[in-house]
C-alpha cells in the first residue's frame, strides 16, 4: 500500500505539472455547482414543508414539528444563499488571481521535474527527525526515572519523588525537541526555496548546476543562525500554548470562567503562531535568496505579502486547498486498493486495522511530496513578486516565464521586448 501511495503521488505531480490549470477550475466550478444546488434544494425543501404547514389544520399535533422544520430549512437556505453569493463574487473578483495559482502551480511542476532530486528532501528530513525524536524520548526516560527514593520509617513503604529541578528540566526538554524539530524542518525549507530561487532566477536554465548540493552548502555556512532564530521563536510559542494546556488540566476544580479564559488565552496563542509560522516560513524564503538576516528577510516577506494580499489570499486558500484534495485523494485512492489487495485473505479477521495503518502512511507519503510542492509555489511566489519589484521587463528583463508575466501589469512591452530580443538573435 505505501508503494501505491508512492506511485500515485508522483502521478499526481504529472498531473500538477500539466492538468493544474484544468483541475484548479473544474475544482472551483465543482463547488460553485455544489453550492447552487445545495441552496436550491433548501429553498425547494422550505417551500415543500411550508406548503404542507398551509395544508395542516391548526389543532393537528404535528402542526409545531412541521413549523419547526419549516423555520430550520429557512436558516439553512438564507446561509447557504448568502455564502454562494458570497463564493461566487470571490470567484469572480480574484478570477486572475486564480490563474496565477495555476500558473505558479505549472511553474512549481517545472521546477520540480528539472531538480527531481529535490523529492529526496523529506526523506532525509523524516530520517533525522526519527533520530531526534529517539534521542529526545531516551533522554524523556531518563529524567522521568530521575527520582528520589522515600522510605516510610513507620510502614517501611517505598514511595518516589521527583525534585523541582527535574520538573523544571521536563519543561526544558520539552523546549529542546519543539526546538530541534522546527530547526530541521526549517533547514528543508531553506534548502527547497534555495533550489528553486536559483533555478528561478537562472535566466538558462540549462546552466543550473547542483542547485540543491549549492543550497545546502549555503544553509551550513551562512544561514544556520538565522533558521535557529526563527523555530526557538516558534518553539517559545509552543511551550507557552503546553503549559497554558497544563495549567487548564489542573484546573478542574476552578471556576469554569477560569477555564474559560484559558481556553481564549490558548485560542489567540493559536493564531498568533499560525502568522508567526506563515511569517517564518516566508522569512527563510527570502534568506535563501537574498542571504539576509532573520529580521530583515522577515520584514521584507512582510512587505511583500502584504502589497499582495489578495494574491496570497488566493495561493494560500485555494493553492492549500487544492494540494489537500491531493493529499486526500492519494489516501483514498490506497485505501481502495488495500480492500482489493487484502480481500481473499480468509486468515484476516479485522481488515481496517492495516488498511487504517496504510491510509495513515499514504497521507504522509503525499504530504512529503506535496510538501515539497507547496514550498516550491510559495518560493516561486515570492521570486515572482521579488521580479516585479526589482525589474521592469524592458531595460531590466523579468526572470519570470512568459506564463507569469501576462499577471504584470507592463506585461505586454515586456513581451514585446522579449520577443525583440528573440527577433535579434535570430
Amino acid at each position: 500500500m505505501c508503494l501505491i501511495a508512492f506511485g500515485l503521488a508522483c502521478v499526481l505531480l504529472v498531473l500538477l505539472r500539466f492538468l493544474a490549470g484544468f483541475i484548479i477550475w473544474f475544482v472551483i466550478i465543482s463547488l460553485s455547482l455544489a453550492s447552487i444546488g445545495v441552496t436550491i434544494y433548501a429553498w425547494c425543501m422550505w417551500k415543500a414543508y411550508k406548503k404542507e404547514v398551509e395544508k395542516l389544520a391548526s389543532d393537528d399535533s404535528s402542526r409545531s414539528i412541521k413549523e419547526a422544520k419549516v423555520k430550520h430549512w429557512l436558516a439553512g437556505a438564507i446561509v447557504m444563499t448568502i455564502f454562494t453569493v458570497i463564493f461566487l463574487l470571490i470567484v469572480i473578483i480574484m478570477r486572475n488571481r486564480i490563474k496565477l495559482v495555476a500558473a505558479l502551480f505549472k511553474e512549481a511542476g517545472k521546477a520540480i521535474i528539472s531538480m527531481p532530486l529535490i523529492l529526496l528532501q523529506p526523506i532525509w528530513t523524516f530520517l533525522v527527525l526519527a533520530a531526534v525524536l529517539a534521542g529526545w524520548f531516551a533522554g524523556y526516560v531518563y529524567i522521568h526515572t530521575s527520582q528520589d527514593v522515600v522510605v516510610d520509617p513507620e510502614t517501611s513503604y517505598v514511595s518516589y519523588h521527583i525534585t523541582t529541578f527535574f520538573k523544571v528540566m521536563k519543561w526544558y526538554h520539552l523546549l529542546a525537541f519543539f526546538w530541534l524539530t522546527q530547526f530541521i524542518i526549517a533547514c528543508q525549507h531553506v534548502v527547497i526555496a534555495g533550489s528553486v530561487a536559483s533555478w528561478f532566477f537562472t535566466r538558462d536554465k540549462s546552466q543550473l548546476d547542483s542547485p540543491i548540493w549549492t543550497s545546502f552548502y549555503r544553509l551550513v555556512r551562512y544561514h544556520l543562525g538565522s533558521v535557529a532564530l526563527g523555530s526557538l521563536l516558534i518553539a517559545l510559542l509552543k511551550l507557552v500554548r503546553a503549559i497554558f494546556k497544563g495549567l487548564e488540566r489542573q484546573m478542574t476544580n476552578h471556576p469554569d470562567y477560569c477555564k474559560y479564559l484559558l481556553k481564549c488565552c490558548q485560542c489567540c496563542l493559536w493564531c498568533f503562531e499560525r502568522f508567526l509560522v506563515f511569517i517564518n516560513r516566508n522569512a527563510l524564503i527570502e534568506i535563501a535568496i537574498y542571504g539576509y538576516s532573520f529580521c530583515k528577510g522577515a520584514q521584507q516577506a512582510f512587505h511583500l505579502l502584504s502589497s499582495n494580499v489578495l494574491r496570497v489570499a488566493a495561493i494560500n486558500s485555494l493553492g492549500d486547498f487544492i494540494l489537500l484534495l491531493g493529499k486526500v485523494g492519494v489516501a483514498v485512492a490506497t485505501a481502495f486498493a488495500g480492500l482489493e489487495i487484502i480481500k481473499n485473505k480468509e486468515d484476516l479477521q479485522h481488515s481496517w486495522v492495516p488498511v487504517t495503518i496504510g491510509c495513515i502512511f499514504a497521507f504522509l507519503i503525499s504530504h512529503c511530496f506535496l510538501g515539497v510542492y507547496e514550498m516550491a509555489i510559495d518560493t516561486l511566489f515570492l521570486c515572482f513578486c521579488e521580479d516585479c519589484e526589482r525589474n521592469d521587463g524592458v531595460e531590466k528583463p523579468y526572470y519570470m516565464s512568459s506564463g507569469l508575466m501576462v499577471f504584470v501589469e507592463n506585461s505586454k512591452k515586456a513581451l514585446e521586448a522579449e520577443e525583440n530580443g528573440k527577433n535579434e538573435g535570430g
